[in-house]
């Protein structure tokens, strides 16, 4: 039915975002200070940019990144909050 597609869907969104956001937070740990345009070099497609910028969103919402930007369409910087 159309509910359990949905159901279906909606757990391998989740499963994607659950990676992107362990790829993003393993990337920052290594690289400490970085662009979107830097991490996204490795992805491929459009949904693959959409899922890395909601983990963005997911790893600044806990205070593990920090994102600034300095004009609107420059790219964005990332800072790790976790790396030493």
């Amino acid at each position: 039915s159309t509910l359990m597609r949905s159901s279906a869907a909606s757990d391998v969104y989740k499963r994607q975002l659950s990676d992107k956001m362990t790829y993003v937070e393993e990337y920052s740990l290594h690289h400490g200070h970085f662009s979107f345009r830097s991490l996204l070099e490795a992805q491929s497609g459009k949904m693959e940019v959409v899922v890395t910028f909601l983990a963005i969103l997911e790893l600044m919402k806990m205070g593990k990144i920090v994102v600034s930007q300095e004009y609107t369409f420059d790219d964005i910087k990332i800072e790790s909050k976790i790396a030493a």
